[in-house]
């Protein structure tokens, strides 16, 4: 379709534009647990996908080898990072080894390519390695859409978000059960 020409042209095309706006107010409890301490097999993780395999941020493509780059990297990124995707670490004594097993195992065992640490069930100990440091728990993510205030994946409800259906049924992180439910 060619692009509007005259006022009224555009005048249309602007009034079929609308917007939808949302204001966050959430809630999260998180079990205690110590400051965040890089473990080696999570470096050595990072620096695998960052620096050896020079992987891309998954929202905008660029990675270590374009940072300098100024068309291929488009948001300004400093610095590539690297983040839990699927279970955030901050978490990981709030889950539930037979509901990962069920729900995450399984399904990566279903893949007809598949990591063969899949061929079983996780223990406690397994589910924590995977949790801290398994590719398939890691994503590239440049800085800016890992922490920036209206891009990042932390600034969503993503991250929260994901992991409720692994969450053992004794822990509530959720916000408070006794408001209603917004419209």
């Amino acid at each position: 379709m060619p692009p509007p020409t005259t006022n009224e042209e555009v005048l249309t095309k602007v009034s079929q534009i609308h917007e939808v706006r949302r204001q966050l107010d959430e809630e999260a409890f998180y079990p205690p647990h110590a400051p965040r301490r890089e473990t080696k097999e999570y470096r050595a993780m990072h620096d695998k996908l960052v620096k050896e395999l020079d992987r891309p941020c998954i929202a905008c493509g660029v990675s270590t080898s374009s940072l300098g780059d100024a068309d291929k990297n488009r948001f300004g990124a400093a610095q590539m990072e690297t983040h839990h995707k699927t279970v955030e670490w901050s978490l990981i004594d709030a889950i539930d080894v037979n509901k990962f097993n069920e729900r995450i195992v399984q399904r990566f065992r279903h893949y007809s390519y598949h990591d063969p640490i899949y061929e079983k069930d996780f223990t406690e100990d397994d589910m924590k390695a995977w949790i801290d440091h398994h590719e398939d728990n890691i994503w590239v993510l440049c800085d800016v859409h890992h922490r920036h205030k209206w891009l990042g994946i932390h600034s969503i409800t993503g991250p929260i978000w994901g992991p409720q259906d692994l969450i053992r049924d004794d822990f509530h992180y959720l916000g408070p059960l006794t408001e209603e439910p917004s419209g």
